[in-house]
């Protein structure tokens, strides 16, 4: 299917029309898509707007204010047994579902495969080079690439191609279905998360675990109560660097994501290098400080109006080219006092 790149006019999509927004990985990038599928709800307000994520990401949308559907994409199951039927359930159910309107906002090989089988007159989303691996040729509207601008604002073009004026829109906390996390008994110091793991796929964000407990022992000196976040496959990791500081806490467990948001939420601050949970909890309001290197903060900076960016580099200086397969020389280069520094500026603004 061939689409021009810039069309002279996308006609905005009736006020009751059905919209899939298509954003199925990582959370950070769900979490950036997150004001333009807003933006798209007010487009449709007497419409729908179903969201197809990935099956690790959906607990986060549900409860979503906009959303009225959220479609799980089965990742989990790809590469187990029985997963190709998994697969094909789905695409299966997605091909039985009518909709006028599709918005890609992943641009790469697995949203092209929704975009063949979903049923829709239109589907909007990027041109090369924002779109990958061929997604744009499912496309029948294409929107050129905005170039070097924050993924928020990036992904809100697609909205705005449809109609869509004004600020992008603030998500704020919305309700979560479990209980708010708890105050710690006896402690009334200030409470700051950590987050120190990266994934397999970002090992050149990793900082230096000396630097870790650096940073924690200062903020401790400082009269804040530290906290270690992790999830089950890090606990032995995060709960041997906490004992390491002499002072930090294992933060309480996060089974889903609903508990993430509220332990973030209950939380004065996070720390962490450009990661999802950094994202998610400065998206819902919670002061954060992210550890840049080998990511470009113009276009991944946390999307909240309270946080910082810390950054060996010069104010608008692009990082080189990313080496995933170890930690990148602008982590090391990162120094404890800073983040320290940055952190403590935070609060006391706060």
């Amino acid at each position: 299917m061939n689409a021009p790149a810039e069309p002279l006019g996308t006609a905005p999509p009736p006020r009751d029309a059905r919209i899939l927004a298509l954003r199925l990985s990582a959370l950070g990038d769900v979490v950036f898509a997150m004001p333009a599928v807003l933006a798209l709800r007010q487009l449709v307000p007497e419409g729908r707007v179903d969201w197809l994520t990935e099956d690790r990401h959906a607990e986060l949308l549900r409860g979503f204010p906009g959303v009225d559907e959220v479609l799980s994409f089965p990742r989990r199951a790809w590469g187990r047994r029985g997963g190709a039927r998994a697969m094909l359930r789905h695409l299966r159910a997605l091909r039985g579902r009518r909709y006028d309107l599709v918005v890609d906002f992943q641009g790469n090989l697995k949203s092209a495969l929704q975009l063949l089988t979903a049923r829709a007159p239109r589907k909007l989303g990027f041109d090369r080079p924002a779109a990958r691996e061929g997604a744009q040729r499912f496309l029948s509207e294409r929107v050129a690439d905005p170039g070097r601008v924050h993924r928020a604002e990036r992904d809100l073009r697609l909205a705005r191609r449809l109609g869509f004026t004004g600020d992008a829109p603030a998500p704020g906390p919305w309700p979560l279905p479990v209980p708010a996390a708890a105050p710690v008994a006896g402690d009334r110091r200030p409470r700051v998360l950590l987050h120190t793991s990266v994934t397999a796929y970002g090992r050149d964000k990793e900082w230096p675990r000396p630097r870790w407990v650096e940073l924690a022992r200062g903020l401790d000196g400082a009269g804040l109560r530290v906290e270690l976040l992790w999830t089950g496959g890090q606990r032995a990791e995060v709960e041997d660097l906490a004992e390491s500081t002499g002072c930090a806490f294992l933060a309480p467990a996060t089974p889903g994501l609903h508990h993430l948001m509220a332990l973030t939420d209950a939380a004065d601050l996070l720390i962490g290098t450009d990661s999802g949970p950094l994202h998610l909890a400065s998206l819902r309001g919670t002061p954060v400080v992210g550890l840049y290197g080998p990511t470009d903060p113009l276009r991944y900076a946390p999307p909240g109006p309270r946080q910082r960016v810390v950054s060996v580099l010069p104010e608008g200086e692009a990082p080189p080219v990313r080496d995933r397969s170890c930690r990148s020389p602008l982590m090391d280069a990162l120094d404890a006092a800073s983040v320290q520094r940055a952190a403590l500026d935070l609060l006391h603004r706060e």
